[in-house]
């Protein structure tokens, strides 16, 4: 080969490793890139229009026995989907506080607020044209509740569960993020402020202040925050488990919890 070949040859070569080089990093860099990370949080007070699958949070408990958290999404009539505390997946009316029969108790619910699941425009798109899809075949099948289900039980769903089946199908990039990042209904609310990829406790509680939360989702975010074991690579909690449930965490009531009077 000439001298001129092998210099058009070399600098080919070249260019192609170093295209192949460019590829390959922006293939490892973009499952990594999550828009939450820089993205405000849209959080509000109730139910409304325009808010069909934002994610809302309770706190129930049943008789006097502990607050426990519960989650569910908005529907486009403003009713919640969720896979209810002793009852299972039903589709129910809003409340700000009041009691549910379920499994011959009264459970005592409670408001708290409801946060938009995804920052861009087009994820929830894809969630609103599919949410009432991906809901029904869990209600018509009365699927039951449950936190923990062994081998040989029936299909049963806790309120987590449930929800990241709505939330999540699939197996886009924020799919296969949340599936490593959230195990209990405080790791949800941390995905949704989008600190859950921030390795340090300093840098988690700056992306706090720079939110601009409201006061109530700001104090339950410090406070799990502040209780958190932060592990390496990113993960919220440092896990045991090789596949650990996906539960709730107990809830803290506040100074804002209200005692109802018994029914």
């Amino acid at each position: 080969m000439h001298a001129h070949g092998i210099s058009r040859f070399a600098g080919w070569l070249l260019a192609s490793l170093l295209y192949a080089g460019i590829g390959a990093a922006a293939a490892a860099v973009s499952p990594a890139y999550d828009p939450r990370d820089s993205s405000p949080v849209v959080a509000v007070n109730g139910t409304g229009a325009g808010q069909t699958g934002y994610i809302h949070f309770f706190i129930v408990r049943a008789g006097s026995g502990e607050w426990e958290t519960q989650v569910g999404i908005e529907m486009p009539d403003q009713r919640i989907a969720w896979s209810f505390f002793e009852l299972g997946v039903v589709v129910s009316p809003f409340m700000q506080y009041g009691y549910v029969p379920a499994n011959r108790k009264l459970i005592e619910v409670q408001y708290l607020y409801g946060v938009r699941p995804f920052p861009d425009e087009a994820s929830m798109g894809m969630l609103r044209a599919e949410l009432e899809a991906r809901v029904l075949p869990y209600a018509e099948a009365e699927t039951p509740y449950c936190i923990v289900r062994g081998p040989s039980d029936a299909p049963c769903l806790s309120c987590l569960s449930f929800l990241m089946r709505v939330m999540f199908p699939g197996t886009s990039q924020d799919h296969a993020r949340a599936q490593k990042t959230i195990f209990t209904t405080d790791d949800l609310l941390l995905y949704l402020a989008g600190v859950h990829s921030l390795r340090d406790r300093s840098a988690r509680l700056q992306r706090i202040d720079e939110l601009a939360l409201p006061a109530d989702i700001r104090e339950d975010v410090v406070r799990m925050v502040n209780s958190t074991d932060i592990a390496s690579g990113g993960e919220t909690i440092a896990r045991t488990e090789k596949t650990p449930s996906r539960g709730r965490r107990l809830a803290k009531p506040t100074s804002r919890t209200q005692q109802l009077p018994k029914l």
